[in-house]
């Protein structure tokens, strides 16, 4: 499996990447991508979000398992979570948020 990594933040490196850029990137473009209504927020995502756990001590390298895909998986369940919850702040906007798996690349 990969190695224990922790960011000079305090997150471990898989969730930093996975979840917490692309959720940093998209809350500072949010008011932007709102004047720019109709719009579309597009989160790649992926099936193995089904194999996922949320435990928000993974954030930061706990209770992590690092066995072939598994901290991939739990990134990918909260990037459908925290999409999910960004499309229901968003009805009535005009920009709406989803969640995609882009199949086997």
């Amino acid at each position: 499996g990969l190695p224990r990594q922790i960011t000079k933040d305090g997150f471990e490196a898989s969730f930093a990447t996975n979840h917490l850029g692309p959720f940093l990137l998209t809350s500072l473009l949010l008011d932007l991508i709102k004047q720019s209504a109709p719009a579309r927020i597009v989160n790649l995502s992926s099936v193995n979000h089904k194999r996922g756990q949320v435990d928000f001590d993974h954030f930061h390298g706990k209770n992590l398992v690092y066995h072939m895909d598994q901290v991939y998986n739990h990134t990918k369940l909260h990037n459908i979570i925290c999409t999910n919850e960004l499309a229901r702040r968003l009805q009535g906007t005009g920009v709406t948020a989803n969640s995609v798996h882009p199949g086997v690349v």
